[in-house]
């Protein structure tokens, strides 16, 4: 029998595990709506329970003791236990959850295009948010001040757990009438045919774990000699290109739904001989949200929606 003083529960442990994961106890005491002083006095009566410190400061980070290390595993399994009781009562038609997610802005109309619809009628009383991160993003995910990352799965902490999304295809999105249409009726197109016309290109803040769809086809000094607008929203140039002679390089999923909103609009294949190695993206998200019942749900809407998009890719 647990003591009258005993102050466990699995928020608390969620709470003990997310300051040894974000060093910082203001910014894991947020993610439970503690404030900064509420938070230090839930660790201090921890501190007390286990007469140990459990988090000593090392420039100007938290770091778990070595005691706190060998209980860890111990509290991971009482979370895990705890929410495997509450997956058994777990109502998604009930749930009230608003998820946050950061995506590349290539794969967003796409996907958004399947999760939106599925949350809707499968979860109504959820709501969900695209967050976008310029810095550091898989540390802001593994603060849990995110629920989801689509990034490149690179340097992932062990508490850290992803899904390979896979390459994609990519094709050259345009106008109709634009002159590479006919020339590519005529013949083969080069880079070089390309580099002739100006091109909208996408960015993104997230330098280190995104890559832009026409990395390494245009290369060199003068890769960037042809960008007439760069953006990380596609569909801002979508309308311009009906009434112009850009171009954009973007997923077959975006271009998609592009030519669906502007019948002006088509794609062509890149210049045959590219040897281009896709950039490799993956859907990543953090141990401290990975047994919850309710995020279980929402990243299987964004791993169906995955294998929908492979399942394209493969089509010739």
């Amino acid at each position: 029998m647990s003591k009258r003083d005993d102050p466990f529960n699995s928020r608390h442990v969620l709470f003990l595990l997310s300051i040894s994961e974000t060093g910082a106890i203001a910014k894991s005491g947020e993610k439970f709506d503690l404030s900064p002083s509420a938070a230090s006095r839930l660790l201090e009566k921890y501190r007390k329970y286990f007469a140990d410190p459990l988090f000593v400061i090392s420039k100007g980070v938290l770091l778990p003791t070595s005691y706190f290390l060998r209980i860890k595993p111990r509290l991971e399994e009482f979370l895990h236990l705890s929410e495997n009781i509450r997956n058994k009562e777990f109502d998604l038609a009930g749930c009230q959850k608003h998820f946050k997610f950061s995506c590349s802005p290539g794969f967003a109309p796409s996907l958004m295009a399947y999760v939106l619809p599925r949350m809707m009628k499968e979860a109504p009383l959820c709501s969900i948010e695209h967050v976008s991160i310029a810095d550091n993003p898989l540390s802001v995910l593994m603060a849990g001040e995110i629920d989801l990352l689509i990034g490149r799965a690179i340097g992932l902490p062990p508490q850290a757990h992803f899904s390979d999304l896979g390459t994609g295809k990519r094709c050259i999105l345009l106008r109709k009438q634009h002159p590479l249409v006919k020339k590519n009726q005529l013949e083969v197109l080069t880079v070089d045919d390309l580099a002739e016309f100006r091109r909208v290109s996408l960015s993104s803040g997230r330098k280190q774990d995104w890559l832009s769809p026409d990395d390494e086809i245009f290369s060199g000094r003068n890769k960037n000699s042809n960008i007439f607008f760069k953006t990380d929203r596609p569909d801002m140039a979508w309308k311009a290109m009906t009434e112009s002679d850009l171009f954009l390089i973007c997923t077959t999923g975006s271009a998609d739904i592009a030519c669906s909103l502007y019948p002006g609009l088509t794609t062509l294949p890149l210049p045959k001989g590219l040897k281009l190695n896709g950039p490799k993206m993956a859907i990543i998200w953090s141990d401290l949200r990975h047994r919850d019942p309710a995020h279980k749900w929402f990243r299987d809407l964004f791993l169906e929606w995955t294998k929908g998009q492979e399942l394209k890719t493969k089509e010739p």
